[in-house]
């Protein structure tokens, strides 16, 4: 009789679609995950605002990467991009929970106008309130239209792929963390802040328990608009100077760097090493604001998400007035600029420290260097694939 060691079966095929990026990841989801495989493409300007495009796109690079990289088998779990979801806190009677799904579609109907019929909806309850006399309960509602769904399902299924399931990016924020976090603990509460590229996701937690959530419509391509616009160059210039220039770089030899290689020439960014869990209140010389700040182009974007952080922390706090924010976590792309969330911890004055999903990865035994992404720096943008492939099949 053959004795051996259980094989652990890989996690499916996580494929994040972003607004700014498709990522593709697959772990071994052991303690710690080990990585199979990782990339990452970015999305072309001309298929940014145009969907047919956008979509045509994805289609081949989403091809490309699972022919070239070493993926395994065909099962696949899906995001629900953030910027084609509709996120929204309702008040349910407390006598309608039998009647739950016709109460949230009658909300979603009479508040913002939208057919019920015509949506995919999740919701997760919070916490039971009364008001004006009578229980009520706040509930967490995450919608998206089928048709958009069925897009992505589609288009998975022209790359030959098995959709085992589909979950909303909020969702895969709070699994990625999940192994860090005790499921019976409670009693304190942490504050999520995905900063991607065309919305910010903010996300309060008792442990592992989704208890509020937002879409903020203010995040990088703002961002970047503003220094395209500031500097008179292209957006595609302006983005490629802040990705330069969110590991240290001096703005202005980021753009430098980026136009001169737009015209043909040559010229190198050195690698700035990072943490990979960064504590915001510690490196003033890493994290601290830089000089001019008060002044900066990114100041008007920056202010609008301060005051849109606030707006969600007293929303939180009116439901759990016994549970204050001990902790901001910056997480998405845009989270690299570590001087932008030093200034919206200062601004609602709560700690913060900058999140890594890919931390715990366990790298032995890679056999392709990962494409798109940098695995000596820290990966706040990769928070959603990372909850993906730690999420339960679905479909």
């Amino acid at each position: 009789m053959a004795f051996g060691f259980t094989k652990i079966k890989s996690s499916p095929i996580a494929v994040d679609f972003g607004s700014d990026s498709i990522k593709v990841l697959q772990i071994v989801p052991t303690n710690p995950p080990q990585l199979i495989a990782a990339a990452s493409v970015p999305i072309p300007d001309h298929a940014r605002t145009d969907t047919i495009s956008r979509m045509a796109f994805v289609s081949e690079a989403l091809k490309n990467l699972l022919d070239t990289q070493p993926f395994k088998g065909k099962r696949a779990i899906l995001s629900i991009p953030a910027f084609q979801t509709i996120v929204q806190h309702m008040a349910i009677p407390g006598n309608a929970q039998d009647n739950i799904e016709f109460e949230i579609g009658l909300n979603l109907q009479q508040r913002l106008n939208i057919n019920p019929n015509r949506m995919i909806i999740r919701h997760f309850p919070c916490i039971n309130v009364v008001k004006n006399g009578s229980t009520q309960q706040e509930i967490i509602c995450i919608a998206a239209m089928k048709d958009i769904i069925m897009q992505y399902l589609e288009l998975a299924a022209k790359c030959k792929l098995d959709v085992v399931g589909m979950h909303s990016e909020p969702v895969c924020m709070l699994k990625a963390f999940e192994q860090l976090q005790c499921p019976q603990d409670t009693s304190t509460a942490q504050c999520y802040i995905d900063i991607g590229s065309a919305t910010t996701k903010v996300v309060i937690a008792h442990g592992s328990e989704m208890v509020f959530t937002k879409a903020i419509h203010a995040a990088g391509e703002q961002f970047n608009r503003q220094l395209s616009v500031k500097k008179k160059v292209a957006y595609c210039e302006a983005r490629q100077a802040r990705i330069a220039h969110a590991h240290g770089i001096d703005l202005e030899a980021s753009l430098n760097n980026v136009l001169a290689q737009s015209q043909g020439g040559s010229s190198h960014v050195n690698d700035i090493s990072a943490q990979a869990v960064i504590p915001m209140a510690k490196n003033e010389k890493t994290l601290g604001r830089r000089e001019g700040d008060k002044d900066s182009i990114e100041q008007e974007t920056i202010e609008c998400l301060i005051d849109e952080v606030q707006m969600c922390l007293r929303h939180y706090h009116s439901l759990f007035p016994d549970k204050q924010v001990q902790k901001l976590i910056f997480l998405g792309g845009e989270s690299n600029h570590t001087n932008v969330c030093q200034q919206i911890a200062q601004g609602v004055r709560i700690a913060a420290q900058l999140g890594d999903p890919f931390a715990r990865l366990a790298r032995i035994g890679l056999k392709n260097p990962p494409i798109g992404v940098d695995l000596d720096q820290p990966q706040p943008g990769w928070a959603v694939p990372m909850g993906l492939c730690m999420s339960e099949a679905n479909i």
